[in-house]
């Protein structure tokens, strides 16, 4: 085997290893059910998943295929295993990472986490929103240097020092927990402070 194939296979090792998992085959196949029931439902209607994805701001925030969309999901969950998948708004039984089966529209994945009993959401975002909501305050994030620039009136963090390479990811990190802890203590967050409340919950169909 040459260096360069090793170290190909360290490196897909290596990334391997920081990908969220399932610790068990009962929460990896609880999952997959998650994504098919949600493509059968699509289905039914005569609807494609793929067809509508990466939408249009995707695109434009540099996005080209769902996989690329996909991965950067992956990367935000973090890398501790996930311990619970969820049905929408349900109120977790266990502590650690979880999935809940939320729609992709942003409100109503908000309001499902909002239902289920969570105290402050960290909204990330590459390309803005002024989204809040009224029962739990909604921390926006973003890495974006641009977009917390524009928009600096609705973002609540800015950790786009981790691209320009001037600070390192857990030097942010210890930042965004002071910030989350700053909230959690009362001070209100940019929606709150704009009056911004968002609530969708979906009635007769999925929310794509």
């Amino acid at each position: 085997m040459s260096l360069r194939s090793a170290s190909r296979r360290r490196a897909a090792r290596s990334r391997r290893s920081r990908r969220p998992c399932a610790p068990t085959p009962e929460i990896q196949r609880q999952i997959i059910r998650v994504c098919e029931a949600y493509e059968a439902h699509l289905g039914a209607a005569g609807q494609d998943c793929r067809a509508g994805q990466p939408t249009p701001g995707n695109k434009a925030g540099g996005l080209s295929t769902l996989d690329e969309k996909s991965l950067g999901c992956i990367r935000k969950g973090g890398t501790r295993p996930i311990v619970e998948v969820l049905e929408q708004a349900a109120r977790p039984t266990k502590r650690g990472a979880l999935v809940m089966d939320t729609a992709g529209y942003d409100i109503s994945s908000v309001t499902s986490m909002a239902a289920a009993g969570c105290q402050v959401i960290i909204f990330t975002t590459g390309r803005g929103t002024p989204t809040g909501n009224a029962i739990v305050p909604v921390c926006k994030v973003t890495a974006n240097e641009r977009t917390y620039r524009c928009m600096e009136d609705n973002m609540d963090a800015d950790l786009s020092p981790i691209v320009r390479g001037e600070k390192s990811v857990p030097e942010m990190g210890r930042a965004l927990v002071k910030e989350i802890e700053s909230i959690a203590n009362s001070r209100l967050t940019k929606a709150e402070a704009f009056g911004f409340s968002d609530i969708a919950v979906d009635h007769v169909c999925r929310y794509v």
